[in-house]
């Protein structure tokens, strides 16, 4: 992978999020706890307050546009019959983590929503 491929697979907040988790994780994750991690991230609040369709509006994204983006590319594989996310043996983690270091934030930094009555 290019050092600009690795960029474009970090152009999109969701799949730095997504990226993240997998880290934090030691490579392995599920749809399941992605999505709601993702959605907890996208919409600035805690798992607790996330919506039900917060959660399914995400895995809908990750299902049919950010997971096929990261397979093709070699990033992760994906087992369909239990949702489970892992990243490939032979992807180039080290070289996305190189790529993410040169960006303003990485990594990326959870969000709360304020509650309507603490916003001025």
């Amino acid at each position: 992978m290019e050092q600009s491929d690795a960029f474009k697979v970090l152009a999109s907040a969701d799949r730095q999020y997504m990226f993240h988790e997998l880290v934090e994780r030691n490579g392995t994750s599920t749809v399941d706890s992605l999505s709601k991690r993702v959605a907890v991230r996208r919409h600035r609040t805690t798992p607790e307050n996330v919506t039900d369709a917060e959660v399914d509006r995400t895995r809908v994204r990750l299902i049919h546009i950010h997971l096929p983006q990261l397979l093709e590319r070699g990033i992760v594989d994906v087992d369909w019959t239990d949702g489970t996310v892992t990243f490939a043996e032979d992807a180039e983690v080290e070289l996305l983590l190189e790529a993410a270091a040169e960006l303003d934030q990485w990594p990326p930094k959870p969000r709360v929503r304020q509650p309507p009555s603490a916003r001025s």
